[in-house]
């Protein structure tokens, strides 16, 4: 069952002139015209006329002073409140740096159907409509918590993705971002997008690996962050939603039946220990954007998964945070993108021309 969102009641007042992203900071003095959105011809408010939604999926689930979506509750251990969303919404930001400015890796060419699953803020989604404003994008999402203002060409359902149909019209390109801990088999999810789309049409992941790296020696054996991360991954393995898939994404592509399947890895910084200006930069807000949301990464998980009290989680995450923010620690995270292609009959194979295509840029 799928539900048309209404308006959403999300803040959607003018943004600081103050850099509130590390966007900000690159493009406060360029000339880039990025695609992050905001108001532009074009940008139309939803049609409340066309609406079929259950007044339910607004009531909230209320746990430990967060909420969390009531749609098919407990389907994804996250909360879905304003401060998690705006955290969201920098860490988009943070990656959309991260990616040299791109949305996707997949080579499109003039996709006329777009399906992001979910789609959670619906930034990137909204993003990709001013990208393209010849294509029809869906995001869907178990919380209506997308802003009231969007690009005509968008549009946001309310949807579980572990449902058998994903009832959509055969795509051009499908998008996961960050489903990590989301599904007890990504691989359903995979198989379920490329059934979704059309001959030639590809699909892209893009995920983190929770797992600590560090390639120096300045990680300690009991480095609170790591050591969180694995109890973490314990506690969702607990309660059957695994965390450990980026690395396992490309085998899954191409056991799913994908041909010219791509690999890409990104190191993400956990702070400012960089030398490099720019993954300094990077490692900054990261750093908030981790301390921030450490929080409404594990009271779920730890509550059901190990049977902590939300006592217990907070005084085990104050020395989580502060290991974060150690900046002699050179950790970092490994972000790993993945497309591929369906192919247009059983005698296509993987084409030489496609094996390393051209980085698509986001303008």
């Amino acid at each position: 069952m799928s539900l048309t969102i209404p308006l959403s009641s999300r803040d959607t007042s003018p943004p600081s002139s103050e850099p509130q992203s590390p966007r900000d900071f690159i493009e406060a003095d360029s000339d880039t015209d990025g695609a992050s959105g905001g108001a532009s011809d074009g940008i139309q408010s939803c049609d409340t006329s066309t609406k079929s939604v259950n007044q339910s999926i607004f009531d909230y689930v209320r746990e430990h002073g967060r909420t969390y979506h009531s749609y098919h509750s407990g389907s994804y251990p996250f909360p879905n409140d304003k401060p998690e969303n705006d955290r969201m919404d920098v860490q988009h930001e943070i990656w959309k740096v991260m990616f040299r400015f791109r949305n996707h890796f997949a080579p499109l060419d003039d996709p006329r159907k777009i399906l992001d699953i979910g789609c959670g803020t619906g930034v990137w989604a909204i993003e990709m409509g001013m990208q393209y404003p010849n294509a029809s994008i869906i995001g869907t999402d178990l919380s209506p918590i997308q802003p009231e203002w969007v690009p005509s060409n968008v549009k946001f359902v309310i949807d579980d993705a572990n449902e058998d149909d994903w009832m959509v019209e055969p795509q051009d390109y499908v998008h996961t971002r960050l489903l990590l801990g989301c599904f007890e088999d990504f691989r359903e999810i995979v198989a379920k997008g490329f059934h979704a789309l059309k001959p030639g049409g590809w699909m892209e992941s893009q995920d983190i690996m929770p797992t600590v790296y560090c390639d120096d020696g300045t990680m300690p054996p009991d480095y609170p962050f790591a050591l969180w991360a694995k109890t973490q991954d314990k506690a969702a393995m607990n309660v059957g939603k695994p965390m450990r898939i980026g690395n396992k994404l490309k085998r899954w592509y191409e056991q799913a039946g994908f041909v010219d399947v791509h690999e890409e890895v990104f190191k993400l910084p956990i702070n400012g220990w960089p030398k490099d200006p720019q993954f300094k930069m990077l490692g900054k807000f990261n750093e908030q954007n981790y301390i921030e949301g450490i929080q409404a990464w594990s009271l779920f998980l730890f509550t059901r998964g190990l049977n902590w009290t939300k006592d217990e989680i907070e005084v085990y995450l104050v020395n989580v945070r502060k290991s974060i923010s150690n900046h002699s620690v050179h950790g970092y995270h490994k972000i790993y993108v993945v497309w591929g292609r369906k192919p247009y009959d059983e005698l296509d194979v993987p084409s030489s021309s496609s094996a390393n295509p051209p980085p698509q840029s986001a303008s």
